[in-house]
């Protein structure tokens, strides 16, 4: 396993943990509304973040083990029904994010130093590794915990 990834690895697996921190934090009457005009509300922002893994990630992480040079398809919000995150309970889907994200984890843990140096075709990227996808997937994480962050103590700047 390349040493600089044990970092990111630690800090994705406590992403769950600090969801369910901020949500506990949060009054659940924000939690759907659309608190940013044209943008997810908080549960939206929050159940994202606790699928990502399932929809994305793990495949991703599955094609670089097994393909020599997969090709990754980009994925985003538009890729889901609209209302697709709002209809998740939130509860459940948050609960289910850690164990979620341990397989993720697992995934990755499970690499070897070929795995780990494999390059794929990403039509959003120049070079795109697994060291590169996973530390995208934190900054994704944080990205969307901001937003709750923001949309959740009412400072409402996150645009």
């Amino acid at each position: 396993m390349i040493q600089n990834i044990h970092p990111i690895l630690n800090a994705l697996e406590d992403t769950p943990r600090l969801l369910k921190e901020l949500l506990s934090e949060i009054d659940p009457e924000l939690y759907k509304l659309e608190l940013v005009k044209g943008k997810w509300s908080i549960h939206e922002n929050a159940t994202h973040i606790a699928v990502t893994d399932r929809y994305g990630f793990q495949n991703r992480l599955n094609a670089f083990k097994t393909q020599e040079q997969p090709i990754i398809k980009p994925l985003s919000g538009d890729n889901f029904e609209k209302d697709f995150f709002l209809k998740l309970d939130l509860n459940r889907t948050v609960d289910a994010f850690y164990n979620m994200r341990q397989q993720t984890i697992a995934l990755a843990r499970a690499f070897n130093e070929n795995d780990w140096h494999k390059l794929a075709v990403h039509p959003e990227y120049k070079t795109y590794t697994p060291y590169i996808m996973l530390r995208h997937l934190l900054m994704h994480d944080h990205s969307h915990l901001y937003k709750i962050e923001d949309m959740g103590f009412g400072i409402g700047h996150v645009k």
